[in-house]
């Protein structure tokens, strides 16, 4: 569903080669650019070529805007949008909105020759629009497992003319995570539900198909959203959580910070009746460091192990 917003889960049926395609004005496999260069990537063969000519791109996730500047193209990049924490350079970029709510024109306002979102970029009117406009608008997938995530890399490598950049990213991203997945693990195995709020009205559980769940089972923890049979997110219940019994609840330092803290959040119905509640077991990360699912999710990786089994802490 091209308007799907940022937590609800959405992939790609092809295969892990084909994490790429460009968006055409009529919906077919190929199309031109106002220049008449073909535009397209279809299944990783058709139409393949390179669509960036005076290097002026526009990134529309802050997980696709590191992905460019580690594939070197840093310097091509001349906008983003609000969900680019890092690296520090991107942060002082012109912002042309939400990549999930977007605006054409602010993007158009960037003169750009290349425009990167992702399935979740909306509305496709937006995109219809900077494409009839003659911008390639590259779509990337958005993975939920560590194995896409390096096949998005290599596959966004190969689109924008760096192809062995963007295999040697891979291997090195896959490399820190395994070293990060090798580090000692909680015993036992605590259960973990990862929380997502934007304040009291604005509560939610995950489960699989998001990128929390391969982060919380790498650290040694047991997802309890997965586990009870969610699939992307629902609606928080006090009977929900308590039924779940989290030894730990994760949840954005953002999210955490409009309810109150710790103590505000074990106020609200539920959460104090929990092992994590009882405990006061609450984790807190930065949003643009633990749903950033990008080159740095390693890093993130490593501070969720370690504060699972109460380790030093890495990150604060």
């Amino acid at each position: 569903r091209p308007g799907a917003l940022l937590l609800t889960p959405m992939r790609l049926a092809t295969p892990a080669v084909a994490v790429l395609l460009v968006l055409t004005a009529c919906g077919s496999s190929s199309s031109e650019t106002a220049d008449g260069t073909p535009a397209t990537w279809i299944d990783g063969v058709e139409g393949v070529t390179d669509v960036i000519s005076d290097n002026r791109i526009v990134t529309l996730s802050g997980a696709i805007t590191e992905i460019v500047y580690a594939l070197g193209l840093g310097d091509s990049v001349v906008a983003v949008d609000v969900t680019a924490v890092y690296p520090p350079e991107a942060t002082k970029l012109p912002v042309v909105g939400v990549g999930r709510f977007l605006s054409a024109e602010a993007v158009l306002a960037q003169q750009p020759t290349l425009v990167i979102g992702d399935i979740q970029t909306s509305p496709p009117e937006a995109i219809q629009q900077i494409r009839d406009a003659g911008v390639p608008v590259l779509i990337t997938d958005v993975p939920t497992s560590f194995e896409g995530l390096y096949a998005k890399i290599i596959a966004m490598g190969e689109a924008l003319g760096v192809a062995q950049a963007g295999r040697s990213l891979a291997a090195s991203v896959e490399d820190d995570i395994a070293a990060a997945q090798g580090l000692p693990k909680a015993d036992p195995v605590p259960q973990v539900a990862f929380v997502y709020s934007r304040g009291p009205d604005v509560i939610l559980l995950f489960g699989s198909e998001m990128t929390t769940q391969p982060l919380i089972e790498a650290a040694g923890g047991l997802d309890v959203g997965a586990a009870s049979g969610i699939v992307g997110t629902v609606d928080f219940t006090p009977e929900a959580l308590v039924a779940a019994e989290p030894d730990v609840i994760v949840i954005t330092s953002e999210g955490l910070d409009l309810l109150g803290g710790i103590d505000g959040l074990l106020e609200i119905p539920g959460f104090a009746a929990t092992p994590a509640g009882r405990d006061r077991r609450i984790l807190d990360y930065p949003e643009g460091d633990i749903l950033t699912f990008g080159p740095r999710i390693f890093e993130t990786l490593r501070c969720l192990n370690n504060d699972l089994r109460s380790a030093p802490s890495l990150c604060n």
